[in-house]
């Protein structure tokens, strides 16, 4: 049985497409903004080149497997075969980076999620055939590696129809963004403050904390901070 997943609210405000991240129009948002020296980009070729050693180490099978703990459960920008619902093991949803461009800027960053090291998150995978893969992870790997932000790792996903081995994009501890874990009040006015080209940072966590509900993969760190945000706001 595959999990569909229900959009029973409208997202809140921009998503970029999938086309906008094959042609590269994600990078050149951030050059247009004047926020190219904000962020070291991955030069594209090493993207590719990663996205094709992923694949080439991709176990067995018909399937190959992205986990999505964001906005790939609500914006996935690539073309999946099938999609399931899931807990990643020995890593944790966190907003632990600062976002200064996208949702922010240098001067009022907002906050943006990973995948921390331990405890485990639940989350979604997305399943794309073998032999469609190199084209449609194209997409994922411009994505997530656009900066230095995330590794590219297998991660052991549990579902209700087994287990999976997954593309997962892990915190990078030693990017130059990375602030670890942070009181939630503290994260919360980050997150109701920080506005980029990509719009308010309070889209990004309305819109996953709602997907993850309409899931039944309920976050309480991600409500919580939902709270917060909404009293903040009616602060100002």
């Amino acid at each position: 049985m595959v999990t569909v997943l229900r959009k029973t609210k409208p997202l809140q405000g921009k998503q970029l497409s999938r086309e906008d991240f094959l042609n590269g129009r994600h990078d050149e948002m951030i050059v247009e903004a004047g926020l190219e020296g904000v962020m070291k980009r991955t030069p594209v070729e090493v993207r590719m080149a990663r996205r094709d050693e992923m694949i080439a180490e991709a176990p067995p099978g018909d399937m190959i497997w992205v986990f999505g703990y964001g906005s790939l459960i609500w914006n996935p920008a690539f073309h999946y075969d099938e999609m399931r619902t899931g807990t990643l093991h020995g890593y944790h949803r966190q907003f632990c980076f600062w976002s200064k461009l996208g949702r922010g800027t240098p001067d009022n960053p907002g906050m943006m999620l990973a995948l921390d090291r331990g405890g485990s998150c639940k989350g979604i995978v997305l399943g794309v055939k073998r032999q469609r893969a190199q084209e449609e992870l194209t997409s994922v790997f411009m994505r997530e590696l656009t900066g230095e932000t995330y590794h590219a790792r297998w991660g052991k996903v549990r579902t209700e129809q087994g287990p999976v081995d997954a593309i997962t994009f892990v915190a990078n501890h030693d990017a130059e963004q990375y602030v670890g874990r942070r009181p939630l009040e503290e994260i919360a006015q980050y997150i109701a403050q920080g506005c980029g080209h990509l719009g308010p940072c309070t889209d990004y966590l309305f819109n996953t904390t709602q997907h993850l509900e309409e899931l039944d993969l309920k976050d309480p760190m991600m409500r919580r901070l939902c709270d917060l945000v909404e009293r903040e706001l009616s602060r100002r």
